[in-house]
């Protein structure tokens, strides 16, 4: 038994020559614009008005849908926007709860260190044996916690208990004899940790006037 191999028929590209010119001739009817403008608004317009209707109401949903689209996008970036404006607000409110505490604390100290000035100032100067100094230069000369109030000591430990930045800042605006006295009254850690936060010419001044902090 032979069998022969059929051949196979070549596609018959002719047929889709006349199709491929036609399209071409509509699309280029709709693209050149005067024959645009014959089109539309010659005696095809109602018939193109109503395919044009018919269009819309077809693609009426597809719109629709992208719209719904457009507005879920929206709302998702004006809620993240609104999310992050409520973060910087929250943080922001921290830091002005923070920064109204310090400045309390820092009228509190500065009402303190008035006081003690005004009971120093008070008690009697008692009278030297040898020389002229008087009894703040000798408990200068002596130890600075000696003497030491209530509210001093307690402001040390509300010192040793802030961060050494912040405590630095506050020890600026008060007086330095206070200041001695009271970074006296706490552990030597501590009142370094403060004082190589502060600035080194306000150090000098504090350590100058009370050598005893050197130790």
């Amino acid at each position: 038994m032979i069998v022969t191999r059929r051949r196979r028929k070549p596609f018959p590209w002719k047929r889709l020559i006349l199709p491929v010119i036609a399209i071409a001739l509509v699309v280029f009817a709709f693209v050149w614009a005067p024959s645009r403008s014959v089109i539309t608004g010659g005696p095809l317009q109602p018939l193109m008005q109503n395919m044009g209707a018919r269009f819309n109401t077809i693609a009426a949903p597809f719109h629709f849908a992208a719209q719904n689209q457009l507005i879920t996008d929206r709302n998702r970036q004006i809620a993240q926007l609104q999310t992050q404006i409520s973060d910087l607000q929250n943080k922001s409110a921290a830091k002005d709860k923070q920064i109204s505490s310090l400045n309390a604390q820092i009228s509190q100290l500065q009402t303190q260190a008035a006081n003690s000035r005004g009971t120093t100032a008070a008690a009697p100067s008692a009278a030297p044996a040898a020389g002229g100094s008087n009894t703040l230069a000798q408990s200068s000369g002596g130890d600075l916690s000696s003497g030491a109030t209530q509210d001093m000591r307690r402001t040390a430990q509300v010192w040793a208990n802030m961060d050494p930045s912040n405590a630095a800042k506050v020890i600026q605006r008060l007086p330095i004899p206070y200041v001695a006295r009271v970074l006296a009254l706490m552990s030597p850690d501590d009142a370094g940790a403060i004082l190589d936060a502060a600035p080194a010419a306000f150090v000098a001044q504090v350590t100058q006037e009370n050598p005893q902090l050197k130790r």
